[in-house]
């Protein structure tokens, strides 16, 4: 949020927090109260008193993610008064567009993938040695970030002396996980977190239903080809290029093979221009002043 904010700023726009007549374009990110207090029923109410008021819609969340029940109504309710949606990916509208197939943001509606702090996050050597360095990081806890698959990558290293591997896991994790064999390093975040992510060779990820994400795109963006599951969700559309997919444990142990292999293909296929935040940034500040 900061580095839209400054590309808002160095754009030539004010940006306020309260709502007012003179607001000409409302940035919704979450319809739930946060910090500034206003839900989708205050905007909906402005917008009714200032019909000229654009709003423009960032939709990042949804049901399936954590299992939740109160979510996706309430998108789907302050999607219905936006003047453009944006979604941060295509899994993520096309779940939408299953739940509501004639919505009226179906034709005008877009998606920008998400992107991270290049100064934080960049490339470091990689020399492969004889056991690959594998890293994941998530901030939440919920077992569906991946922990099944984190609980057996753990199983075969305490049971595999001689594993071609070892991994580390960044981040608070799951009470139900109990880590035998992995290292376990507290959660970092901006360049001290790029730092501990270039100390290894792959990234994986066993996150479902993701809508994007961050973690992924911080570890491609520090030059780590990356392990995914299959129901990842959204996670596939940034990753397809530098990565593998795999639904099991057997089809992990498989691709990691595959990527080890040819590793210099995989890191040389990260498209780090589109991971920088700052493209982000630019393609919100077009589609904020096209309104």
């Amino acid at each position: 949020m900061r580095e839209m904010i400054s590309t808002v700023h160095q754009a030539g726009h004010e940006i306020t927090h309260q709502l007012s007549p003179d607001v000409d374009v409302i940035f919704m990110i979450d319809p739930r109260p946060g910090n500034t207090g206003y839900s989708v029923q205050h905007i909906a109410q402005h917008k009714q008193l200032y019909p000229h008021t654009k709003v423009l819609h960032r939709v990042n969340e949804c049901d399936l993610r954590k299992g939740t029940s109160d979510v996706d109504q309430l998108l789907l309710a302050s999607m219905s008064m936006a003047d453009r949606v944006v979604f941060i990916s295509q899994w993520l509208k096309d779940y939408f567009l299953s739940l509501e197939p004639v919505a009226s943001w179906k034709d005008t509606s877009t998606v920008v993938y998400n992107g991270c702090n290049v100064e934080h996050f960049y490339p470091g050597t990689k020399l492969l040695t004889a056991k690959t360095k594998l890293v994941t990081h998530h901030w939440s806890d919920n077992w569906m970030k991946g922990f099944d698959l984190y609980t057996e990558i753990d199983r075969h290293l305490a049971g595999e002396p001689e594993a071609t591997f070892e991994f580390t896991y960044v981040g608070r994790y799951n009470k139900g996980y109990m880590p035998k064999a992995t290292t376990i390093v507290d959660p970092l975040h901006g360049a001290a977190l790029g730092a501990e992510l270039r100390k290894h060779d792959v990234y994986v990820t066993a996150s479902r239903w993701e809508p994007c994400g961050m973690h992924h795109v911080e570890g491609a963006a520090c030059g780590l080809p990356v392990l995914y599951h299959n129901e990842c969700g959204g996670i596939n559309e940034l990753c397809c290029n530098h990565g593998e997919e795999f639904s099991d444990f057997d089809g992990f142990l498989e691709k990691l093979s595959l990527v080890r292999e040819n590793y210099g293909d995989y890191v040389d296929s990260i498209q780090l221009a589109a991971l920088d935040i700052t493209n982000c940034c630019g393609k919100f500040m077009s589609i904020l002043e096209s309104l």
